[in-house]
């Protein structure tokens, strides 16, 4: 048993001086290796330089060969701080909305809750107006006008500004007197996301008297436009 023991540890004296010859070995070839990556560098006209890298640990510092004229930075979160170029974004301006429409003749006594249809379009930039139906449709999200005026001869009415479903301004319009005319005007400002609908309409509750006027001495009208 003895003898067996002894040949055991003579053996693992051995393995042991083998291993510490070749970790001698490795370390010298590492010191070749990076001489020669240097002076490689160095003959490729390269400039050589150190970053440290800084953790929450002061006393840790590791260098590394870093290729160009800034070396790399880190702060206590080991983010790199190299300045980088930054390229600003293209600045999108806003769309141009806007339109213009008007009756293109009298509407003959509507009834109430009576969408009016403007169907002389002027003026209908980003094709948010249907004169055909009367409705507007937010090309984009966005703060828009819309203003209206109304003309009525010895009759009178109340109209209602509607987005989607839902009044968002009113309005009445009094020509009841004998041989009088009247015109009336009103203007919102809406936040609109794009899709929504907004139109003008007869009240949904008061019954309107009359005929709304449109000819070339007063045009009953509808417009709106996007501010932002």
């Amino acid at each position: 048993m003895e003898n067996t023991i002894h040949g055991q540890e003579v053996h693992i004296k051995r393995l042991t001086e083998r291993l510490n010859n070749m970790e001698t070995k490795l370390k010298k070839n590492d010191q070749k290796c990076d001489k020669s990556n240097w002076w490689n560098l160095k003959e490729l006209g390269l400039q050589v330089r150190h970053s440290v890298i800084q953790n929450t640990d002061s006393t840790l510092k590791d260098r590394h060969l870093v290729l160009g004229n800034e070396p790399v930075r880190r702060n206590r979160y080991n983010v790199n701080t190299r300045k980088r170029l930054l390229v600003h974004p293209t600045v999108m301006q806003n769309t141009k909305i806007g339109f213009y429409a008007y009756l293109g003749q009298n509407e003959d006594n509507p009834g109430k809750h009576h969408t009016i249809i403007f169907d002389v379009q002027k003026t209908n930039v980003g094709n948010g107006y249907n004169p055909f139906s009367g409705l507007f449709t937010a090309p984009q999200d966005g703060l828009y006008a819309f203003a209206t005026s109304i003309t009525m001869g010895h009759h009178y009415a109340s109209f209602e500004f509607v987005k989607n479903a839902n009044i968002q301004g009113s309005f009445f319009v009094d020509a009841s007197a004998t041989n009088e005319w009247r015109s009336s005007s009103s203007t919102v400002v809406l936040v609109l996301v794009q899709g929504d609908v907004v139109f003008l309409r007869t009240s949904s509750t008061y019954v309107p008297h009359g005929n709304i006027l449109s000819s070339k001495d007063a045009r009953s009208s509808f417009t709106g436009w996007l501010i932002d």
